[in-house]
């Protein structure tokens, strides 16, 4: 329990305020003020207190004062010092009702903002309602954070991600096998592409490669070689081939016989004419050189002819021409296409077909030199014949590769034509890269950072579901129960409204209240400063209203407070704005929770508010004290309510007798008493008479215009000493007037006008 203020010292008006007096706090304890005095310095005292913020007396700090601010204070038991803008000691258990309160809870100005209600929650959901919404505050934060950290994440990600991928996909991909392999191809081809495109003519124009053979060597040389003729007797040849070395006529003998043979006519000679008939030279000449013999003789004589066509050297040419061409074809192509030929060694080629032709050659002339005689192929002859059919393999093996090498040119060729999409390959070349870059070591934690923060979020945001739970089922009860007394306090206040659709929601992520105005059974919105044009809080409650549905709140929020009993409640100016008639209702519900508080402490403005509360409250556990200043400082001194509620007429009455008597008082204040206490007369000895906003000028008007007949006829009697008082007492009645401020009072001028007075009402 708060038991005294020790000392405060440069805070708001108490530069350095020393309590006079007993003034001691009781259970309960009435504080009068005016305003301006230090109410709210020491409700934000005591909020400081409360929460241990050292702003609510930073705020508020004396104006010019160099040194620090301070407060000691008794509380239970021990002195509490504010030092070093910090506590000794925070007393969480006081709860206040004061405009801060009002201001951050219920309303500011004419609108209910989100802060509004999301500050109101916190009140009605209790300890365990905060701790729930807190941790959803808290969570709500974290999942912000993970947002912004899963952005930031994010665009680390991304930073390598194609146009045409989402980061979801991206995440997905997997690696691509041999990947540099594939990107060189692809590097390749398009560099091939480009090439073509650039010489899509000269492709076109270039012919494919061409096909050759090797020349093939007789199938019949052998069988020619071994020929002979059965029929042609041994002696004719023998004979022949004598006559032929008689004549000395060497290889040419033979031929010029057989001419000869073929120009005989009838039997004659025909060198002699003679008659041949009977000559055993001349038959054997036509044995020897018989159809048959003629034809192996010429067969024989072609074969040297065919031999140089077949395998000689110029049987090469065109297969000489085919490779030279296709080797410069290649040189073209391979800018193209991966292409190669097999090898050809055309010295090696003509070499072996050389020593074929002449081995042939010289077989064939020792078959002419003895056409009747067998000629058997030699052994290099075989060898020869075997090395060149052994080529002819590779010459196969060869235009198989050249027609395969022809397709792809022919491919080559169509793309030229058609043109390519460069910009496709191009493409497929990005993703490619895309996908190294994908699965570098940096890339790869980059997206699993992502990935873990996008987990982390969402186990946030399970965790703020799980509390949400819980905090829903808190508050289903109690919002219900929170808003019924609410109503219930409204009221008794003789409200014209009351709340409903009480609920919470979740606003921006946190909770926060809400509920609607209930006006003659219709339902309107709180409303914000965009609200136009429709009924709401601005438009649809007093300020008086506003004030009542402030406490109610405050009130149902300690009510169903069950640590009531241990708490400290304070009030600062609770009847603020309120409608006269709910006074009375104010004052009983401050002393029921006098009875359950363990002490409540009431600022007040008003002492007649206050004196209701005194009247029926226990002397015992009751305290009054008063914030008044000397000079520049407040001070917290005791309080004599009776004085301070009497009537302005009475306590007027009491100045001017004090002063007639004893001389006592303030000699300004005693001369302004004067008029207010003549005006407080008239009133009282003629009511109706007077209206409320005229004055003693008023008065004199009225009475000196009176009739006989009329109820002011009495005050005419005394009207000349009402008004020598008046012109006496008038400079003196308002604080501004420059004559009163500048003038001394004569103190015994003023103690003869007051003994004036006073016999005005037989005072003395």
């Amino acid at each position: 329990m708060i038991e005294k203020f020790l000392r405060i010292k440069n805070i708001g008006r108490f530069k350095d305020c020393t309590p006079r007096g007993d003034v001691s706090f009781k259970k309960l304890t009435l504080v009068f003020a005016e305003n301006g005095r230090g109410k709210s310095t020491l409700c934000g005292i005591l909020r400081s207190l409360q929460t241990g913020q050292p702003i609510f007396i930073a705020e508020r700090k004396t104006l010019g004062a160099t040194t620090p601010a301070s407060v000691q204070l008794r509380f239970g038991g021990q002195n509490i010092n504010f030092t070093n803008d910090s506590w000794s000691t925070i007393c969480p258990d006081i709860e206040i009702f004061d405009s801060v309160f009002v201001h951050n809870n219920v309303f500011a100005g004419d609108y209910v903002e989100h802060e509004h209600k999301k500050n109101l929650y916190r009140i009605i959901v209790g300890s365990r309602g905060v701790e729930l919404a807190r941790q959803i505050e808290k969570l709500d934060a974290n999942v912000r954070e993970a947002n912004y950290n899963i952005k930031t994440k994010a665009d680390l990600a991304s930073k390598t991600l194609p146009s045409t991928s989402t980061l979801e996909e991206y995440l997905n991909w997997e690696p691509i096998e041999d990947i540099e392999s594939k990107i060189m191809h692809k590097n390749k081809e398009i560099d091939l592409r480009q090439r073509t495109l650039e010489k899509a003519i000269e492709i076109e124009s270039k012919s494919l490669l061409e096909r050759f053979e090797l020349p093939l060597f007789s199938s019949d040389f052998s069988s020619i070689l071994s020929k002979q003729l059965m029929d042609i007797a041994i002696d004719a040849e023998d004979l022949v081939r004598q006559h032929i070395v008689s004549l000395r006529m060497g290889d040419q003998g033979e031929e010029w016989i057989s001419q000869g043979l073929g120009i005989i006519e009838e039997d004659k000679c025909p060198f002699c004419g003679q008659s041949i008939d009977g000559n055993a030279l001349i038959a054997a000449y036509k044995s020897y050189f018989n159809i048959a013999y003629m034809d192996l003789k010429q067969e024989i004589e072609r074969l040297s002819e065919q031999i140089s066509i077949a395998i000689g050297d110029s049987s090469l040419n065109s297969a000489q021409q085919a490779i030279s061409n296709n080797l410069a074809l290649v040189e073209f192509w391979k800018q193209f296409i991966e292409i190669s030929l097999p090898s050809f060694d055309f010295d090696d080629i003509r070499s072996k077909y050389r020593i074929l032709h002449d081995l042939s050659l010289s077989l064939a002339q020792q078959k002419q030199k003895s056409p009747m005689e067998p000629i058997m192929l030699s052994e290099d002859f075989q060898v020869a014949l075997d090395e060149v059919t052994a080529m002819q393999e590779s010459v196969e093996a060869y235009n198989i590769a050249a027609d395969k090498i022809n397709a792809l040119i022919d491919e080559q060729k169509a793309v030229a034509r058609q043109g390519t999409d460069i910009i496709a390959l191009k493409t497929e070349l990005a993703n490619l890269e895309a996908n190294r870059k994908r699965f570098e070591p940096e890339v790869v934690q980059a997206c699993k950072n992502y990935e873990d923060a996008e987990k982390a979020k969402a186990d946030l945001e399970q965790q703020k579901s799980d509390v949400k739970v819980q905090l829903d089922q808190h508050c289903q009860q109690i919002l219900q129960t929170y808003q019924s007394s609410i109503n219930t306090y409204l009221d008794q206040f003789n409200a014209g409204f009351r709340i409903t659709n009480s609920r919470h929601l979740y606003t921006g992520g946190t909770p926060s209240s809400y509920y609607q105005i209930e006006i003659k059974n219709n339902s309107i919105d709180l409303g914000d400063p965009r609200t136009l044009g429709i009924p709401c809080f601005k438009t649809a409650l007093s300020s008086g209203d506003r004030s009542a549905l402030a406490l109610a709140f405050f009130l149902a929020a300690i009510n169903q407070d069950s640590t009531l009993g241990n708490k400290i409640v304070i009030l600062d100016d609770p009847f603020t704005s309120q409608d006269r008639f709910r006074r009375t209702c104010t004052q009983q519900l401050i002393r029921q929770i006098a009875c359950s508080a363990k002490q409540v402490i009431v600022f007040s403005h008003d002492p007649h508010f206050l004196r209701l509360i005194w009247e029926s409250y226990p002397p015992n556990d009751i305290k009054l004290l008063q914030l008044y200043c000397t000079g520049d400082n407040a001070i917290i001194g005791e309080w004599d309510i009776e004085a301070e509620t009497q009537s302005t007429y009475r306590k007027d009455y009491s100045v001017l007798l004090d002063f007639y008597r004893e001389r006592k008082g303030e000699l300004l204040d005693v001369a302004r008493s004067i008029r207010p206490f003549l005006e407080g007369l008239l009133r009282s000895h003629f009511p109706g008479h007077f209206k409320e906003n005229e004055w003693l000028g008023d008065f004199i008007t009225k009475i000196r215009n009176a009739t006989n007949t009329g109820g002011l006829s009495h005050a005419k009697a005394d009207l000349p000493e009402i008004e020598a008082i008046n012109d006496y007492s008038k400079k003196y009645h308002h604080q501004q007037d420059s004559i009163a401020n500048s003038e001394s009072v004569s103190e015994d001028e003023l103690h003869g006008f007051v003994k004036r007075t006073l016999r005005l009402v037989g005072g003395c």
